[in-house]
């Protein structure tokens, strides 16, 4: 496929912005499509309902215009703006603007939007995971598309893939997690005219000592799936936010784009030296 015009990753089109004889041509060239899964969820009285659909449309477009820089062929595809109820014991309360579908639904629409991309000819299918909750449905499309089609479907969880160096890039002193301080510096470098960092409140959760090893969500990289948490964890809880969202910075955000990309585009290189064909 021809690189794109400029060198700004926004050249990249959005799926929807291309034509049936673009997508045909990205077909028969073998390109990788990557298809991320968002939401429609509160961030907070600072960020917007689609943060999460956001970033990871961001993160896609940044991982193609790589990808073609490196000559390798690679399109956006479609996204998925809804995702599954927030986990209880990150979001223990309902806010307004939150449209949830159930864990099945997902699992249904991703598997068929998956179903119609490989009926057309598309053969690597990447899963972008930009909303924690949405993993176990990504997971069991991917494992059974993989399966019982031509396909190969990779899933990837950039979560867990830059957690080395992730917090290194971070002010905050405290864990962060949604709507903090990383997912900030992610959303004032895509769409800084939508973060309203004026409103954004620091707020950490009661946590109890002796948390044992690896005691965090399976999305993280954890092994233990608890998905509610007893008082006082969420004492003060009002905003519907984890961390420090007012340390948050463009050029920040910048840098942890930069880690996934590079994440990103290893295991797709990886992936097309070791399925080479002969």
């Amino acid at each position: 496929m021809a690189q794109p015009a400029s060198s700004d990753y926004r050249s990249v089109p959005l799926f929807d912005e291309m034509t049936s004889p673009e997508v045909a041509a990205a077909i028969a060239s073998d390109a990788a499509i990557f298809v991320s899964l968002g939401a429609t969820e509160q961030h907070g009285a600072h960020l917007p309902l689609g943060s999460d659909t956001m970033q990871g449309l961001d993160i896609s477009r940044r991982a193609v215009h790589r990808l073609q820089q490196e000559g390798i062929a690679a399109i956006v595809g479609p996204v998925i703006p809804f995702g599954p109820r927030p986990f209880l014991s990150e979001t223990p309360r309902d806010y307004p603007g939150t449209v949830n579908i159930s864990n099945n639904t997902l699992r249904i629409l991703l598997e068929e939007v998956c179903r119609e991309l490989i009926g057309q000819g598309f053969r690597r299918i990447y899963l972008v995971l930009a909303n924690a909750e949405s993993d176990p449905p990504m997971q069991i499309v991917a494992k059974e598309l993989s399966e019982t089609t031509e396909a190969n479907l990779v899933t990837l969880n950039w979560l867990v893939g830059v957690r080395p160096h992730y917090p290194k890039l971070m002010k905050a002193t405290k864990p962060q997690g949604h709507g903090g301080e990383g997912e900030t510096c992610r959303m004032l470098a895509t769409a800084p005219h939508l973060v309203r960092m004026n409103e954004a409140r620091p707020w950490h959760p009661t946590v109890p000592d002796g948390v044992p090893f690896a005691d965090y969500l399976p999305y993280l990289g954890g092994g233990v799936g608890r998905y509610k948490m007893p008082d006082p964890f969420f004492a003060g809880f009002s905003d519907g936010i984890t961390g420090d969202p007012q340390l948050a910075s463009a050029e920040v955000g910048e840098k942890v784009y930069e880690l996934v990309t590079d994440w990103i585009t290893s295991i797709v290189k990886f992936d097309l030296a070791t399925t080479k064909r002969g």
